[in-house]
């Protein structure tokens, strides 16, 4: 009997061993998994980097710029009217954008009028005293050949009329210049640009002597500079040069497409021109710009965000990245191992990843591989 009571003890402990087994894993069961990691992500990118140069400040200025003035004498009677911020209909004037042939304005129609008026009576009256000169001249050939006139008189006679047709021609010629001055009474844009000054008004006196108009044309642009001679082996035509506003931290890349022949005589200094592309309108005329001589323009290994690097597990020295990867519809952290290169600022040139892919620049450090990872801004 004792025997039996003790087997049946044992059953009885293990059961409730048992039981509690299964209990404790169903009470583990419950247990939430763990949330995905909050994370901020970066775009692997490429930069662009040159070698030291020679610095050097540069004006920009208009790829073309002209000065407008009227070629005739006259008043003011219109101006090109243009729509204002303000909603008002006003003249055009300093910053407004023209097209190539638009009239900016013209000067009274009735004075070119006249003129041309005046030179079609002197040519009709030019005509008239040619056509007789011609009738005299033809009589005075018969006349001489029948030995009925004399010499000088038809050497007079064939004088008037060389100089009559010579009155007619110069006539003609008086003509075409009065009808292009009536066509010039519209002053017009040589070409697409903004208008940089007006110095007109309405009902203004102009001449030929006074600019109307000054327009320029920025969509490309010029940066200008002058170097000593030491540094002038380092430029030359067609040379790629990186250019930089001080506000901006984007670069502009640009063509050399002038180098003075000869120095300045006041400071000894070459004048060198690099034609920008300007189509984004970033570039203005008077901005000072930086650019370097002698750089070289490169590009460098696909670049992180500093703080996108990470130690690799187990393997002292050597370095890694979390990339983001989209598993089953979700995003997870893939560990990387990379190479590190150059530092520029805030980031790191590395091999082992690809332009464009996502890296996890904030949260790397807390990631680990196949983790589930969620991003905010």
């Amino acid at each position: 009997m004792p025997t039996r009571r003790r087997l049946n003890g044992s059953y009885f402990i293990a059961a409730i061993a048992a039981l509690a087994s299964l209990v404790g894993c169903r009470q583990e069961s419950r247990i939430p998994s763990r949330p995905p990691t909050s994370v901020r992500l970066a775009t692997v990118t490429r930069v662009q980097t040159s070698d030291d140069a020679l610095r050097y400040s540069a004006s920009i200025i208009p790829y073309a710029q002209v000065e407008l003035a009227f070629r005739t004498s006259g008043y003011v009677t219109g101006v090109k009217q243009v729509m204002g911020a303000d909603g008002r209909i006003r003249d055009i004037g300093t910053g407004d954008y023209v097209e190539n042939g638009t009239v900016l304005a013209h000067v009274r129609l009735e004075d070119m009028e006249n003129q041309v008026a005046q030179a079609q009576a002197q040519l009709d009256q030019a005509v008239a005293q040619h056509a007789q000169a011609d009738q005299d001249f033809g009589r005075a050939k018969v006349l001489f050949l029948t030995q009925s006139l004399t010499k000088p008189d038809y050497d007079q006679s064939e004088q008037r009329f060389n100089s009559t047709l010579a009155s007619v021609d110069n006539a003609k010629a008086a003509l075409r210049q009065a009808e292009l001055s009536l066509g010039d009474s519209d002053l017009k844009a040589p070409f697409s640009g903004f208008v940089l000054n007006r110095f007109i008004e309405l009902g203004s006196l102009v001449s030929p002597s006074s600019a109307a108009f000054k327009i320029a044309d920025i969509s490309s642009a010029k940066a200008t500079f002058g170097v000593p001679d030491y540094a002038l082996s380092r430029v030359r035509l067609g040379q790629r040069l990186s250019i930089a506003l001080q506000d901006d931290v984007t670069p502009f890349v640009g063509r050399v497409t002038s180098i003075s022949p000869s120095a300045d005589p006041r400071d000894r200094v070459f004048a060198i021109e690099v034609t920008i592309a300007n189509e984004s309108g970033r570039l203005k005329p008077g901005m000072i710009a930086s650019l370097g001589l002698g750089e070289s323009l490169r590009t460098s290994d696909p670049s992180v965000p500093l703080s996108a690097i990470v130690p690799y597990p187990s393997e002292p020295g050597r370095f890694a990245v979390m990339v983001a990867q989209e598993r089953a519809g979700k995003l997870t952290a893939s560990l990387r191992a990379v190479q590190l290169g150059e530092t520029h600022e805030s980031s790191i040139a590395v091999v082992g990843v690809q332009p464009g892919e996502k890296v996890i620049a904030v949260g790397a450090q807390l990631l680990t591989d196949g983790e589930a990872i969620e991003v905010v801004p």
